[in-house]
């Protein structure tokens, strides 16, 4: 089954579909960019405008190595922007499928709010 497409832009990142969109966060104050792969190998959220900028990753695959599903956070080696672009969309696909040794970081609900 594919991924919903209502009130999300698509982007392309090395011949794979993806979708992506910013939402008000359900039980957040933070506005947060969600990406998920066509597929959805790849789920990945992050809450922007917060002090320390961290992903979370839901899915199957992060940094080409299997996870097991959990949530589990990684700071990001850039800033979030307040202003989310299809080349910042597009820079942070890159790195969750591409980089490695992404630094791991627990959630304590202060300096990793969400």
């Amino acid at each position: 089954m594919g991924i919903c497409k209502k009130g999300r832009r698509k982007i392309k990142v090395n011949n794979k579909n993806y979708g992506w969109y910013v939402d008000d966060g359900w039980d957040s104050p933070y506005h947060i960019l969600h990406i998920i792969s066509e597929d959805k190998s790849l789920l990945i959220s992050g809450p922007i405008d917060v002090e320390t900028s961290y992903i979370i990753s839901k899915g199957r695959y992060f940094q080409n190595q299997k996870t097991d599903g959990i949530w589990h956070r990684y700071l990001l080696p850039f800033n979030i922007p307040k202003i989310i672009t299809p080349g910042f969309v597009s820079q942070v696909i890159v790195w969750a499928t591409n980089d490695v040794n992404a630094i791991q970081v627990k959630w304590n609900g202060k300096e990793i709010p969400v």
